[in-house]
């Protein structure tokens, strides 16, 4: 338990200049590493994911690194996908198998992969993308909901491709959008499969306490620290 809090608060900080809230890897270590059930760590992997969003989102803001405007529409449908997202989580672990998520988190890291490596390009107007970035961000939710992550990794590749913004302010606009998206998905979890008794009985009142405020820590001062002193593409 001791290597998997340390490899979170890691991932928290390392990911936190990136617009990724680190779900995509706080699941396996909660599930693989601490040895959690998969839908106990989908409900620990929300909660820092959280706790990054608020800290990373604080930063970018106050450096003026965020489109709110944009951050706004992406919100309209991410929510209610969030919502969507946990319940078929849910019912996909409970009574078909845990592998389908597990293929369909794979399947998200590859195109998040391969979109990140492409040049993005320049955009000349971004209202006429708004339906489409909507349409994408609905599937950000949708993955939030469904395997414990932020959406970052879609939403970031949303606004760097459709809304052509830097590495910086994609960040910060993915984070103003997950720290509206993920407490949603966390709330529906927590109403429907009743894991939170589980992970208070894995780690106990003080950790669930303490292991956000580091994770929002870490991730405040990780993003600090890159947007000051790191070139944009380190």
């Amino acid at each position: 338990m001791f290597i998997a809090a340390a490899l979170i608060i890691m991932v928290a900080m390392m990911f936190s200049p990136l617009g990724l809230g680190g779900g995509v890897l706080y699941v396996p270590i909660l599930h693989y590493i601490a040895e959690w059930s998969l839908i106990d760590s989908i409900l620990g992997s929300l909660t820092m994911v959280l706790s990054v969003a608020i800290g990373s989102s604080l930063a970018h803001s106050s450096e003026g690194h965020a489109d709110t405007r944009i951050a706004n529409a992406g919100r309209i449908t991410a929510i209610p996908a969030a919502i969507v997202g946990a319940i078929i989580s849910w019912l996909v672990i409970e009574y078909v198998s845990d592998l389908v998520i597990k293929l369909f988190a794979v399947a998200i890291l590859i195109f998040v992969i391969e979109r990140a490596l492409r040049t993005p390009k320049e955009i000349e107007s971004v209202d006429e993308k708004l339906g489409l970035y909507k349409a994408g961000t609905a599937f950000g939710g949708l993955s939030s909901g469904m395997l414990g992550i932020g959406g970052g990794g879609i939403i970031v590749t949303l606004n760097r491709s459709l809304m052509g913004m830097d590495i910086r302010k994609s960040a910060g606009t993915s984070y103003l959008i997950e720290v509206a998206v993920v407490p949603v998905a966390l709330i529906t979890h927590i109403l429907i499969d009743d894991s939170i008794s589980s992970v208070f009985d894995n780690v106990g009142l003080i950790a669930v306490i303490l292991m956000p405020l580091l994770g929002m820590s870490a991730s405040y001062f990780g993003a600090k620290f890159a947007i000051k002193y790191l070139p944009k593409n380190i």
